[in-house]
């Protein structure tokens, strides 16, 4: 957080090394004082320093030491020491050292000029923390964040909007450079259909990544708008606020903590939240990806064609327009046209276009006739073919059948296993000493494990409901219960296990445990969940 005087005209001053001729020689000085953490040199020492990376004299140092210092990079050292001399002493007025302001400047250039050209790689980890901030204030959204202390809110605000505004950035550099990389005619037929293959993967696997976390971090931004008042009630405003409480607004400015006006959230929300006539910005991203890669792999199509004759000869009937645009009157051009089609002035170059009906006789020469209607494909790619072919639709009943029988297998066997369970039980319901067959008893441990982790209820016994009958488990510590299946035998200490039958309306409404597995079942974990 910076804290500096208030539309100060000076601050501009401080980008001035950039702006001319010399300003990798500025960039060196700077880098001189950067690395040493505030320490005062004279134009000497800082010559020395400069280590060959340019080359400069003693007098044009010192020259750029004093315009740093008049822009506000640099400051003339007031420490002059002990000197053993008057010369001594002016010599080491001469000093300087590089200002706060001089070394936030010199890191931003530093890092955008190191950046600039580089490829970020979007790191979609961070919207697994941002979800994670986001999941535990949409908690404690239902009271209004009452609940929740002043500290604990301000880090997961800044949490979210530090994550987010990273984030951002990554995934902005990356689809800038996308977009540029799907231009690059540079590259040859290999150059091409590599990039494609890395490319293309690449961003399919990334775009499933931000799409499957886009969406809950959506849901928890919708419970926790509504409610800002309240968040924002919590938020520490950081030094900004108090500047504000003082009354130093009009003196002072503040860089302003980030998610502590509706504002912030009002944008973090367009990022993840699709509106009706307004897709999310990451929506808007990936269909511009998704474009990106039709393009490369467009690209790689028409070069794959090189080496069946059907090559673009765009490039060649540009070469040849050069030479029309260069010639010296109307008959040199006429000589041209000759020389490089083969036909005589009266004739039309070509095949038959959409506008047929040209009232253009054939004796009318083609310079002087209408220029005729030529598709896209032929004038930029020299392709004949038409596009818009229609993808016939695949026929998939077949697996919708397949789909609903396996559906009706399934519910038939787990009725029968349900059937076998009440069975087996006894009058009160107890499966102690059963014998089950496989299907049964992977029912009956689904049941178990969705009812162990449930509350206990009033009669001290925690339930979960599966197909027409419902599991209780009570804990007891004179009795167990112990099962058998074809695959082993399960027992359970200090537990009694209980099945009961049930209307389907009850099934319905209550939580049904999972219905299918494996057979076998490790009994500790079972022991330990009871």
């Amino acid at each position: 957080m910076t804290l500096e005087p208030a539309a100060n005209p000076a601050a501009r001053l401080l980008f001035r090394y950039i702006g001319g001729d010399e300003w990798n020689e500025y960039r060196a000085i700077l880098a001189v004082f950067a690395d040493t953490f505030f320490s005062d040199f004279d134009a000497g020492e800082v010559r020395e320093r400069l280590d060959g990376r340019v080359l400069l004299a003693e007098e044009v140092v010192g020259d750029r030491l004093e315009s740093l210092r008049k822009w506000g990079n640099l400051e003339a050292s007031t420490d002059v020491g002990r000197p053993s001399s008057i010369d001594d002493y002016y010599r080491k007025r001469h000093r300087y050292l590089m200002t706060p302001a001089g070394q936030q400047v010199h890191n931003l250039v530093e890092g955008m000029l190191a950046s600039a050209d580089e490829l970020a790689d979007p790191q979609v980890g961070r919207m697994r923390e941002l979800h994670r901030s986001l999941a535990t204030l949409a908690d404690h959204a239902p009271g209004d964040f009452a609940d929740l202390a002043t500290e604990d809110a301000t880090e997961l605000v800044r949490s979210v909007f530090d994550t987010h505004e990273r984030f951002t950035a990554e995934l902005t550099r990356f689809f800038r450079h996308l977009d540029q990389w799907q231009n690059r005619y540079d590259l040859g037929p290999d150059d091409v259909r590599r990039l494609a293959e890395v490319i293309v993967g690449y961003i399919s696997e990334r775009l499933d990544e931000v799409e499957r976390m886009r969406r809950p971090i959506a849901r928890s931004l919708a419970v926790i708008v509504p409610r800002l008042n309240g968040l924002l009630a919590k938020v520490d405003r950081g030094l900004a606020g108090r500047m504000t409480q003082a009354g130093l607004d009009d003196g002072f400015s503040v860089q302003r903590v980030r998610g502590i006006a509706i504002d912030d959230w009002r944008l973090l929300s367009i990022w993840f939240e699709d509106a009706p006539q307004r897709p999310s910005r990451l929506t808007q991203l990936t269909e511009k990806a998704l474009a990106a890669v039709r393009t490369l792999t467009t690209n790689l199509s028409r070069l794959s064609r090189h080496g069946s004759g059907m090559s673009s000869r765009r490039g060649d009937f540009l070469r040849l327009a050069i030479f029309f645009d260069a010639a010296s009157d109307q008959s040199r051009a006429h000589e041209i046209a000759a020389a490089a089609l083969g036909l005589g002035s009266c004739r039309h170059a070509g095949f038959v276009s959409a506008d047929v009906d040209d009232p253009a006789p054939t004796s009318t020469p083609w310079a002087d006739a209408p220029a005729a209607a030529v598709p896209v494909s032929l004038r930029k790619r020299g392709e004949r073919t038409v596009g818009g072919i229609i993808t016939p639709i695949p026929d998939r009943s077949p697996q919708r059948r397949a789909l609903s029988e396996q559906v009706k297998r399934e519910r038939v066997e787990q009725s029968a296993a349900a059937a076998q369970l009440l069975a087996a039980a006894d009058g009160e319901g107890r499966l102690d000493g059963a014998m089950l067959s496989a299907s049964a008893f992977v029912l009956l441990r689904d049941l178990i494990s969705a009812a162990a982790p449930r509350s206990v209820d009033a009669n001290g016994t925690r339930s979960a409901h599966g197909t027409d009958l419902r599991c209780e488990l009570r804990r007891d510590p004179a009795r167990r219960t112990e099962v058998s299946c074809p695959h082993g035998r399960l027992t359970m200490h200090d537990v009694v296990v209980a099945v009961f039958a049930v209307a389907p309306t009850e099934a319905m409404g209550a939580d049904s445990g999972a219905c299918g597995g494996e057979p076998g079942l490790d009994a500790r974990r079972a022991e330990a969940a009871a």
